[in-house]
């Protein structure tokens, strides 16, 4: 893992056409200059995996330059479910309710890399090598992924919008509005918690405030409980 450099979800991105969310509409942040200021050399970053494709994770898959949209990290594989993108092409966006939306993100942050040649589409559960995995977490999305990474001395797991706040740690069946399937995400969360509970994989979601990483303990009779761990220190 140590010769490979990972972006998980790349937010919402600048200059991108946001319809009807005006306070992430064509914004403009010093992202690139602050993953520089960092140390991170965004020609160095070897893989990308978006957990699905809602334009919130897609963003920073390219950036604008003279007009055009290109691949923010040139030198990278992306990785997209198959499944996630094959729904949004077929029908996703006509048969969910934020598909003009969607359809615009794809242009201005799908297209270019898959027509940059840089994507890798995998199953969603799929073994992207050196202890990096994907497994499936359906509802949020049609196609959603859990990436998992061994790092040897300790496991991980960023799960996506599985989870958008830690409240529905403690109350599975509470699901979003925005949810493909509210049933299926709430099935989703009772069965991979369950798995967790218990176990030394630290788990986050991408919406959580920090301390966003922590450990599931409990069980869904009496509630799971998220106890987090400030890995800042």
């Amino acid at each position: 893992m140590n010769e490979r450099l990972f972006v998980v979800d790349t937010c919402v991105g600048n200059e991108k056409e946001v319809l009807g969310f005006d306070g992430f509409n064509n914004l403009n942040l010093p992202f690139l200059d602050a993953m520089k200021q960092a140390g991170i050399d965004r020609n160095k970053v070897t893989d990308v995996i978006c957990t699905h494709l809602h334009f919130d994770h897609v963003g920073w898959n390219t950036y604008k330059e003279e007009g055009k949209w290109k691949p923010t990290f040139p030198n990278a594989k992306y990785h997209f479910a198959r499944e996630e993108y094959d729904y949004w092409e077929k029908d996703g966006f006509e048969n969910h309710a934020l598909g003009p939306l969607e359809n615009v993100s794809f242009r201005e942050s799908i297209d270019p890399v898959v027509d940059a040649g840089l994507v890798n589409f995998i199953e969603m559960d799929d073994d992207l090598g050196n202890g990096i995995s994907v497994k499936p977490s359906p509802g949020h999305s049609k196609g959603h992924i859990n990436v998992h990474f061994d790092a040897g001395t300790e496991t991980f797991i960023i799960a996506g919008d599985m989870c958008h706040h830690p409240c529905q740690i403690a109350q599975t069946n509470w699901a979003a509005v925005i949810d493909y399937d509210t049933k299926e995400s709430s099935l989703t969360r009772r069965k991979i918690l369950g798995e967790l509970s218990g176990s030394d994989t630290l788990v986050t979601c991408t919406h959580f405030c920090s301390p966003s990483f922590g450990y599931i303990i409990g069980n869904e009779s009496d509630g799971f409980v998220f106890k987090t761990v400030d890995k800042t220190n």
